[in-house]
């Protein structure tokens, strides 16, 4: 179980770093449909920032949670939060991607 935790932990860190990134301002690394139809490439990248920082602290609670409880289930915990956060995440960018297409 710790080096499922671990995985995730190394997943949470790239994530986070990333949201900080596009919280600033920077879509370099961005591409895509919506993004290249969109006229306000800034304003975008940062939307997109906050949902993958709240996947990033999921995916970390995820992992704490595989760590902190002992026992058969721990998987199946850690699974369903990371689970529930992905859902959350999952439809907030879909109401980002449905503000910014302008190709509709």
């Amino acid at each position: 179980m710790m080096g499922f935790s671990i995985m995730l932990w190394f997943c949470s860190v790239i994530m986070i770093i990333l949201s900080i990134s596009l919280l600033r301002g920077n879509y370099d690394s961005m591409h895509g449909k919506v993004f290249d139809n969109t006229t306000d490439k800034t304003r975008y990248a940062k939307a997109l920032g906050k949902p993958i920082l709240v996947l990033g602290i999921g995916i970390a609670v995820a992992g704490a949670a595989g760590t902190v409880i002992q026992g058969f289930y721990s998987i199946v915990i850690s699974i369903i939060v990371l689970l529930l956060f992905v859902i959350i995440v999952g439809i907030w960018f879909v109401k980002i991607q449905k503000q910014f297409n302008l190709t509709k």
